[in-house]
């Protein structure tokens, strides 16, 4: 079994000089809500390497793969673009000396996740919002989902970043930044597709390698929200989840603008909420078929069995041995 870090720099094949002094690489694929990160841990040998000739810059970037050959599950030989990360961050410790490099999938050469804006938009729709911020990052724009219009909306003292964020999470969309685009997609419509392999519990092994947390307490299987309708009247919408007794009521305070519009912020709160019910963290031998926003079914865990959706995935190979770190919630696709 053999894992490989293959690396480009500036988009220069400077493999050998990095990985040579590579103590550890690490990878987090995420699904929303955060940016994708790439860290390297380099020895800083005696001469300072890292602190002189090759002192790396904020307008630096770095390629990732990981190819893995012979290992024992998935294909044979397998192969995956981790993207392209800006530099975000270095750290220099000693002693023995060596330099952590992170790098941020997201473009940090513009204003996009740190310039505070205040506007407004009218007449527009989700996806015309989205290009536009898009477009002001110098980036591209993935849609896969439906758009759906917008009579007014205030970007108040939000950056483009977390304006685009809480946008999608109204209506029920993740946001990823990958390889400089802005992929956005409809998350209940990917839990529908099928599970892409079975996690059995017996066939993990090792201290912590799984931990489920089942927070029923916490679960509603109601929504009700109030918003104001065009003739100035104050108007609600109700929705009960199916197979269920409505019994326990979320309560939305959100501006809607029409019944359909409370509808789809009404369902996107619960289904929310829902997924922060059931949750897990699985620790196996690492495999580039794990990426996030795919699902995965969990087998043998009785019944907390069932098909999961990858938040994360966290690859990191450090001393020869690669794994895979998974976050994953049960997936909510039945309305």
């Amino acid at each position: 079994m053999k894992s490989t870090i293959i690396l480009k720099y500036n988009e220069k094949d400077e493999q050998h000089k990095i990985t040579s002094d590579m103590e550890s690489f690490e990878w987090v694929d995420n699904a929303s809500g955060s940016a994708d990160t790439l860290t390297l841990t380099l020895r800083n040998d005696g001469k300072q390497k890292w602190m002189r000739g090759y002192m790396p810059t904020s307008k630096d970037f770095i390629q990732a793969w990981i190819q893995t050959q012979d290992w024992p599950v998935g294909k044979a030989t397998q192969k995956v673009y981790c993207g392209k990360f800006m530099l975000d961050s270095l750290s220099f410790h000693g002693f023995p000396e060596t330099v952590e490099i992170s790098g941020l999938s997201v473009p940090i050469n513009t204003g996009f996740n740190v310039t505070q804006r205040h506007r407004t938009w009218k007449k527009t729709t989700i996806k015309t919002i989205l290009s536009a911020l898009a477009k002001n990052a110098g980036i591209p724009l993935q849609f896969d989902a439906s758009d759906h219009k917008i009579d007014s909306i205030s970007q108040s003292g939000k950056t483009d970043l977390s304006f685009a964020f809480s946008i999608c999470q109204d209506y029920d969309l993740c946001l990823k930044i990958y390889n400089k685009k802005m992929v956005v997609y409809d998350q209940t419509k990917y839990e529908r597709k099928k599970a892409i392999t079975t996690i059995k519990r017996t066939s993990l092994g090792g201290s912590n390698a799984y931990e489920i947390s089942d927070q029923r307490s916490k679960e509603y299987n109601a929504v009700k929200i109030s918003y104001t309708g065009k003739n100035g009247k104050t108007l609600s919408y109700t929705f009960h989840r199916p197979g269920t007794n409505g019994s326990r009521v979320m309560y939305v305070t959100e501006k809607a603008e029409s019944l359909k519009d409370a509808e789809l912020k009404a369902k996107a709160a619960l289904r929310s909420s829902i997924r922060e019910c059931r949750t897990a963290t699985i620790t196996l031998t690492g495999n580039t078929m794990y990426t996030a926003a795919v699902n995965v079914n969990l087998k043998d865990f009785g019944k907390l069995d069932g098909k999961y959706f990858i938040d994360s995935a966290t690859n990191t190979k450090s001393g020869g041995a690669y794994t895979t770190a998974l976050t994953l919630h049960q997936v909510v696709a039945d309305f």
